[in-house]
């Protein structure tokens, strides 16, 4: 009986996989205040460390949530993304592989955090060191949206500073480097 129960825990063990990661986004492009702008306007670039937890469905599908702490800067915005994330691996031949998704909302938690949709599509691969342990790299798309921004201008009409409140669009590549166990 108790064989059956380490077994069966070993196996479940197996299937549970944690993801520490760390992103840097280049930033492409980015809609503010009706005006957009490119990397030749703004060096648009973004810290993000993301922890995640995942669960094998079936041997090429994994599924699980996470949550991270990210940092885009010029125009600069924090945010605390919360999001689901689905990887599959297709090639029976490199199973290492796979594309990935992690969908989400980005919470407003303090003042200086900014919420919005999150969301990824990429690539990666997992070069395996000891059976439970790896090395992650990921290249991905990155999508994000800032709700509530506070834009500033000058008006030099009534010489003040007008604020309106609008969203803002940013379009990344994102590229990570990260430990799974």
């Amino acid at each position: 009986m108790s064989l059956c129960i380490v077994a069966l825990t070993a196996q479940a063990q197996q299937k549970y996989h944690f993801d520490l990661d760390y992103h840097y986004n280049l930033g492409l492009s980015q809609s503010l205040a009706g005006h957009n702008y490119g990397r030749g306007t703004y060096n648009m670039g973004g810290h993000s460390l993301r922890l995640a937890a995942r669960y094998d469905i079936a041997p090429q599908w994994s599924a699980g949530i996470g949550i991270g702490l990210d940092r885009y800067t010029e125009p600069d915005f924090n945010t605390m993304p919360i999001f689901a994330t689905l990887r599959f691996s297709p090639l029976t031949i490199a199973p290492n592989a796979y594309a990935f998704t992690d969908l989400g909302y980005a919470v407003k938690g303090t003042d200086t955090c900014y919420s919005g949709f999150t969301g990824k599509l990429g690539v990666g691969y997992v070069v395996r060191i000891a059976k439970h342990f790896g090395l992650n790299f990921q290249i991905a798309y990155d999508l994000r949206t800032f709700s509530d921004v506070d834009t500033g201008y000058y008006d030099e009409a009534t010489q003040t500073v007008a604020h309106y409140i609008s969203s803002s669009t940013r379009h990344s590549i994102s590229f990570g480097i990260g430990l799974t166990f």
